[in-house]
């Protein structure tokens, strides 16, 4: 009986493990069953979440801003050559001596050469119409970043935006005139609200830049954007397609830690989770990083189409001494024209450039310099130049923009520190030099084409149009006595001494003769960033 009861309390003993053991086995099922439905449930409640978050623009009145960054009328160099009388011909010719006509035309005053153009500019919205209550007369608007916006219906997936310049144009009547207002450029791009980009005249990646027309008669910088919840400028939609958060701003936010935050990156067509060298980047060539158009972003720095940033400075107004300031003390003020900032700009316009100049409207330039007799006072060797360039031009602005010194002398480009890059310029504003190397440019309208003139020579040192890849570049052949078939005249450039003195306001293409340089083929926007080896410009004691 003993044996039996224990045999029996083992098999009873064994069962209940078998029992426990399949118990185990059940609750361990049964809790991975529970643990996928319960998965499949979250999976399919965030899938039901998704599908409800398919919105336009939940959470925000769904609206669309136009900014309007800066508009720039056409036309100007045109307008300073041939304002007024018209029968002196300034063109270089091969033959013949030009030199009278240019002095004649240096004494001419011109007539309308400084009438400034008027416009403003009307905005449509689909079938809504803004007209702008602002009028601008002068070439320039500068960066005014004016906001005009729209409020649409909910879940609209498009808008038509159309912006259009009006100019207020004279009308030549039998007795005198009258003022017209005629569209004379306009663009029309569609916007996505889905994905904050748009299509038409203007589209990502286009040719003349993101955001900037490049009109018959006008050029327009703008942006469009919408209303978002978390007011970082990126669509809900877009926000859901990129990773990031719709309900968090990402203005500053950078989640790759690369140093540039994800609104530019997203802007721009980068990944915000995928960190870039964006210090080395610099996939439009104009020696301006990834990273430095990000710091001038508010001055309309686009990291796809190449510009470049001058920085300007202007000496005390000269005193004048003697009958007509002969003795050289002519009273002459130095500024930076706007006319001839204007030329400036005008000239890189039409070679797929832009120019942006900081004479004070950044912040940076505009900086009133003492007085300083003399042009050897501002010869490269003298130091003046190098103490403004250590004190009045930023250190975070250099190897971004090009400083420039309005002076009384000068008169080059050269390094003005230890990393020798040719980023510092001086143009000498003076009666004689006016006088005599610019062949009599002394009224107001030739004065601010010599000048238009000196600054496209300096910077084109800049942008590396030396003597060494060209030697007619600082060439001075005719006007030492050579006979006009020598090889550097048709080198037809403001490079060339001989057209700079005849007030030619361009670079040459290489298409005049043999010993032509294509100066436009050669340009390189980073040179200034590079130290180089030899460089000198038009240089005076004045």
């Amino acid at each position: 009986m003993g044996k039996k009861r224990k045999k029996d309390k083992n098999y009873m003993t064994k069962l209940l493990a078998v029992l426990f053991i399949v118990i185990l086995l059940v609750s361990a099922l049964s809790y991975a069953v529970i643990v996928n439905m319960l998965n499949d449930e979250s999976s399919n409640k965030k899938k039901t979440k998704e599908k409800k978050d398919n919105r336009v623009s939940p959470y925000t009145n769904q609206a669309i801003y136009l900014r309007l960054n800066r508009i720039r009328k056409k036309g100007i160099i045109e307008q300073m050559y041939t304002s007024g009388n018209d029968i002196f011909d300034v063109s270089p010719q091969r033959s013949g001596k030009p030199e009278l006509k240019i002095i004649l035309d240096g004494l001419r005053p011109g007539l309308g050469w400084d009438e400034k153009p008027s416009f403003s500019y009307i905005a449509q919205f689909d079938d809504y119409e803004w007209v702008g209550c602002d009028t601008f007369n002068s070439w320039d608007s500068g960066y005014m970043n004016r906001l005009v916006f729209r409020n649409v219906d909910e879940e609209k997936n498009t808008s038509t935006v159309k912006l259009s310049i009006i100019e207020n144009v004279k009308v030549k009547k039998l007795f005198g005139s009258s003022t017209q207002k005629k569209e004379k450029d306009s663009f029309t791009v569609e916007y996505n609200f889905r994905t904050g980009r748009w299509t038409g005249d203007d589209y990502f990646n286009d040719s003349d830049g993101y955001g900037h027309l490049n009109g018959t008669n006008y050029e327009i910088w703008f942006d469009l954007y919408q209303t978002s919840a978390d007011e970082d400028l990126i669509p809900f939609q877009a926000e859901l397609e990129l990773g990031t958060d719709p309900f968090v701003d990402d203005t500053y936010l950078d989640p790759d830690e690369d140093g540039i935050p994800t609104v530019w990156e997203w802007k721009w067509g980068y990944d915000p989770f995928t960190w870039n060298d964006h210090s080395s980047l610099d996939p439009d060539c104009d020696g301006i990083q990834n990273d430095e158009e990000y710091y001038i972003r508010e001055w309309l720095a686009n990291p796809f189409y190449p510009e470049i940033y001058i920085e300007a400075d202007y000496m005390e107004q000269t005193p004048k001494k003697g009958l007509f300031g002969k003795d050289g003390w002519d009273g002459w003020k130095h500024e930076f024209y706007e006319e001839s900032q204007q030329m400036l700009i005008e000239r890189f316009n039409q070679h797929g450039y832009t120019v942006h100049i900081d004479d004070g409207c950044m912040g940076g330039g505009g900086n009133i310099l003492p007085f300083v007799r003399g042009g050897g006072a501002y010869q490269q060797q003298a130091g003046v130049v190098a103490g403004h360039y250590a004190n009045d031009f930023a250190d975070d602005r250099k190897g971004i923009f090009r400083y420039t010194v309005v002076a009384y002398g000068g008169g080059w480009c050269h390094p003005q520190d230890s990393n020798h890059y040719y980023d510092c310029m001086v143009v000498p504003h003076n009666k004689k030099f006016f006088f005599n190397q610019l062949d009599v440019a002394i009224q107001e309208r030739t004065k601010r084409i010599g000048q238009a003139i000196q600054v496209l020579h300096e910077l084109g040192h800049s942008l590396g149009i030396i003597g060494i890849t060209s030697p007619g570049v600082d060439n001075a052949s005719v006007r030492n006595g050579h006979p006009a078939d020598y090889p550097w005249f048709d080198y037809v450039s403001v490079m060339n001494y001989d057209y700079f003195r005849q007030r030619y306001f361009d670079y040459s293409d290489g298409t005049h003769g043999e010993y032509d340089n294509d100066d436009w083929a050669d340009i390189d926007l980073t040179f200034f960033q590079r130290p180089s080896e030899y460089m000198e410009g038009v240089g005076a004691e004045y």
